[in-house]
């Protein structure tokens, strides 16, 4: 079997491969659905988008096939991206350039094939779309400009994603991470009417879509939309959110969020033509601001228990302690330690104690009201805030966390662990700040540690 030929420009090729940045990565729905509908429009078995880069060939997209990636002088992609129109083999055992390739000698037994380059700027060909079956067939004038068209669609999909790449940079804030494609495109004319829009738009915007027409004005279209549910920012606050957005749309300035229901978030970016109307884009960010959400989650959770750290623990008590402060409230502050906690890492193992700490947490957890703070300051040591709470109440709640503890073993591997707690209780004085009521209940868990464990103390004010 002959050697694969070389594109004229193949350094430039592979730089402008390269340059997509897509090589190797997961398939995308977007390039499943173009191999799935090559194969049903074509009434194949074999469909797939390819790329080549050195002397291998690597499937971005594929349907038939049990493959990832093939050696490159096994194609017949390899003779493709030579060309300029799309190329066929219509029988590939009558074809000396591929009679004796082992996909046609032998299984899936190859015998037609036809590709379309993907033709990228400057006429460099990256890869194919391309179609194969094992018994031999021809291709008409019709089905060679649809699979051109494919693999168009493609170049089309790289470019954008190139695009809008560069263009969010900034927001790439997430391994593999960015913004999708825009979703929804709409023009209104100088005097806010609707010109026209894509249907992807109306799809957006489904509790107002029948209100979205030609001729209607922006602010009848929000209304309704209003009216329908269709902004859930808006409800109780409609008037004032008519308002706000109103204005934003006027004067176009900054891309805006805008939450839809479902929990689903746009970037809306709108801009004023040189005629005087307003083009505007939608770019689906749902996925980023959960990413966003789940970063700020990290940011200040403590990764084992679940616990808020101690930084963000600080934080909240000390706003908590000045909102107390300013309404002459009363707040109490434990601090609660596990007892031994060192022989039992020591003769049950690290993960015994891992499973004891978040085990602690999740009991305190259930027993808390929803507006108490809890926080993993140290190693074994906790701390709990109990807004509202004097010092009966601060003890009454730490000898119950106590006992939920003390009476109930964990199990962990078979075994039934017992888990003592000791807590000191501080309860907020006048004039006091966090880092004073915090030693006092420091001193007060000592208290209890020398008291001989499994003890409440609290803290004279």
């Amino acid at each position: 079997m002959p050697f694969y030929p070389l594109p004229a420009q193949e350094t430039e090729r592979l730089e402008k491969l390269r340059s997509y940045e897509i090589l190797d990565s997961l398939p995308e729905e977007a390039h499943v659905r173009i191999t799935r509908l090559a194969a049903k429009t074509f009434n194949v078995p074999i469909a797939a988008i390819s790329l080549i880069e050195g002397d291998k060939l690597w499937f971005k997209a594929h349907i038939g096939n049990a493959y990832n990636e093939i050696s490159r002088k096994l194609t017949f992609c390899a003779h493709a991206i030579c060309q300029d129109e799309v190329f066929v083999v219509e029988d590939a055992t009558k074809d000396p350039r591929f009679s004796d390739n082992p996909y046609v000698t032998g299984a899936p037994h190859l015998r037609f094939y036809a590709g379309a380059p993907l033709r990228a700027s400057g006429g460099l060909n990256l890869g194919t779309v391309n179609i194969l079956d094992t018994k031999p067939r021809t291709i008409t004038d019709d089905e060679r400009e649809s699979l051109a068209d494919l693999a168009a669609m493609v170049i089309d999909s790289f470019e954008m994603r190139q695009l809008l790449n560069r263009a969010n940079a900034a927001e790439r804030r997430f391994i593999d991470a960015m913004e999708s494609l825009p979703n929804g495109f709409v023009l209104y004319d100088k005097d806010d009417r609707l010109v026209i829009c894509n249907e992807r738009y109306r799809e957006i915007y489904a509790e107002s879509a029948k209100y979205i027409v030609p001729g209607a004005s922006f602010e009848e279209i929000i209304r309704n939309g209003v009216e329908n549910g269709q902004y859930p920012d808006a409800i109780g606050n409609e008037e004032a959110w008519i308002a706000e957005r109103l204005e934003m749309h006027q004067n176009p300035g900054e891309p805006i969020e805008q939450h839809l229901p479902g929990d689903t978030w746009l970037r809306v970016q709108e801009r004023r033509t040189s005629e005087g109307g307003l083009v505007g884009f939608r770019f689906d960010i749902t996925e980023l601001k959960r990413q966003e959400r789940e970063l700020i989650r990290l940011a200040w959770t403590d990764s084992l228990t679940d616990a808020m750290n101690r930084h963000r623990f600080m934080d909240l008590a000390g706003k908590e302690i000045e909102r107390t402060k300013r309404r002459n409230g009363e707040l109490s502050l434990l601090l609660l330690d596990a007892d031994h906690f060192k022989q039992i890492n020591d003769k049950y193992g690290h993960a015994a104690g891992d499973a004891i700490l978040k085990g602690l947490v999740e009991r305190w957890t259930r027993s808390l009201r929803s507006h108490d703070l809890i926080g993993r300051i140290g190693g074994e040591e906790f701390s709990i805030l109990l807004p509202e709470a004097n010092a009966a109440n601060a003890i009454r709640t730490a000898n119950r966390l106590r006992k939920e503890i003390a009476e109930v073993p964990f199990a962990f591997e078979g075994q039934l662990l017992r888990v003592t707690v000791s807590i000191g209780v501080a309860t907020l004085a006048a004039g006091e700040d966090l880092p004073s009521l915090m030693q006092r209940a420091d001193r007060a868990l000592y208290r209890a540690k020398e008291a001989g464990r499994d003890e409440v103390i609290a803290s004279a004010a």
